[in-house]
């Protein structure tokens, strides 16, 4: 595992703190799986920390569609409904507010 890749950035030295309390069995195993990776603690949950920040991000970034959901959608974009009243009159709503911010 390579930590120093989530880790290191040329162009962004670490300046910022993060600080937090551990229980002591949380430490050590932290620590024994920094130990076994060959790196520093800090870089150990630095990386970590990282890694799994982009994951839930990525996580949250996404939408995945069952293909019965894919194929609706599909379906709506290529034949969208015919907008009703309301729908008409916010976009005239919404074209008068463009056109009236210049």
């Amino acid at each position: 595992m390579n930590f120093s890749d989530v880790t290191a950035s040329p162009d962004e030295r670490a300046t910022d703190n993060i600080e937090m309390r551990v229980k002591p069995s949380d430490k050590d195993r932290i620590s024994r799986a920094a130990e076994l990776t060959g790196v520093k603690l800090t870089t150990f949950v630095r990386a970590s920390a990282a890694r799994e920040a982009e994951r839930i991000l990525r996580e949250h970034q996404t939408t995945t569609l069952s293909e019965r959901d894919r194929r609706a959608l599909l379906e709506a974009l290529d034949n969208p409904p015919t907008p009703t009243r309301a729908a008409r009159n916010a976009i005239r709503d919404y074209r008068s507010r463009i056109a009236n911010a210049w």
